[in-house]
């Protein structure tokens, strides 16, 4: 399991759970069934290839707070963090990772 800590920029706009939640609507509008992350119930997402979960939630002082879990969880993480840089990269300040 490993868990990753989201720290937004201190001049971001909106939350991240915000931008998290409505930039996972907006591809699966886009791209339906072909989006690489889907929600499976509030607060926890799969991956459209890898097993596994991420199970995340806002934190104080607006941090994400996910916890990666799988039988594959290296290539969940992998997959996670491509993504969060890719979608919201200019509202992330930092990101920590811990391996558990």
């Amino acid at each position: 399991m490993k868990i990753v800590q989201i720290i937004p920029k201190v001049a971001a706009r909106k939350s991240l759970k915000s931008l998290l939640k409505d930039t996972e609507r907006r591809l699966r509008k886009e791209r339906g069934d072909k989006v690489a992350f889907h929600r499976s119930k509030e607060g926890c997402w799969k991956h459209f290839t890898y097993p596994g979960e991420i199970r995340w939630d806002e934190a104080a002082g607006g941090m994400i707070v996910a916890e990666i879990v799988g039988s594959k969880d290296s290539q969940l993480l992998q997959a996670f963090v491509g993504y969060l840089d890719r979608h919201l990269g200019d509202s992330i300040g930092s990101i920590s990772i811990w391996n558990i």
